[in-house]
């Protein structure tokens, strides 16, 4: 069984929701019941991506198809002097740069036995088609150079199906999961999100900085002008 079967059919509980809360600050977590609809949702997303982490290193665990996994979150390694092939934001994000320049982000990261490198977007509302494939296609690129030339695909990972034009991410070797179990699991673990809990690091032999999913990390050309002024700007 591959990892995107892995990913879609890995069961999920109370354990890895209480995980998940380890990668998450406390008003992170106190937003996840906020009667503030924005606040709410945004906290939300944080966590399906937190605990989609916590399920890809289970299945790491389980199953020899997962080579290695970028750190994120807690498990994150601090920020380098250097921005240089993949960089780690304080909170543990997973970005791209180049020359000092971030030029793009993404939400998990990591490769398989047969030497693919897979990158996700974990996505709570449906994105706007157009400018969502470019995003996602520009990133598969800036991943490619990484990996010279090697063999990138892409995972949608939703709470629903993807909106309709999204098609061609697909075309090869990407796929959609749909995990509409996740967010319900708040519910679970009600009791502990207003109660501190310590960002820890856990240990997992599959889960490396995310530079050393590449043998080399070439230069990636770096954007020039106001536009990678703004993209800098945002993604700090």
């Amino acid at each position: 069984m591959d990892a995107v079967c892995l990913l879609r059919g890995a069961e999920a509980g109370r354990a890895e929701a209480l995980l998940a809360l380890r990668h998450l600050p406390l008003p992170i977590r106190r937003d996840l019941l906020s009667d503030d609809y924005e606040r709410r949702r945004r906290a939300e997303g944080r966590f399906f991506e937190a605990i989609l982490y916590e399920l890809l290193r289970k299945i790491g665990e389980e199953s020899s198809c997962i080579d290695r996994i970028a750190a994120w979150g807690a498990d994150a390694p601090p920020p380098g002097e250097s921005k240089k092939g993949i960089w780690y934001s304080r909170d543990g994000g997973i970005r791209i740069c180049s020359a000092g320049a971030i030029l793009a982000e993404v939400d998990l990261l990591f490769t398989d036995n047969e030497g693919r490198t897979f990158f996700s977007e974990a996505t709570i509302t449906p994105p706007s088609p157009a400018a969502f494939m470019q995003e996602v296609e520009r990133k598969r690129k800036l991943l490619s150079d990484l990996a010279g030339g090697g063999e990138v695909r892409f995972l949608y990972i939703s709470t629903t199906a993807p909106p309709q034009g999204l098609a061609p991410l697909f075309e090869d070797g990407g796929a959609v999961i749909v995990r509409s179990d996740l967010l319900p699991l708040i519910a679970e673990i009600e009791d502990v999100l207003g109660s501190p809990r310590k960002r820890r690091i856990v240990p997992h032999q599959k889960v490396v900085d995310g530079n050393d999913l590449f043998d080399t990390v070439p230069e990636v050309a770096e954007k020039k002008g106001l536009l990678s002024y703004i993209q800098r700007l945002f993604l700090k």
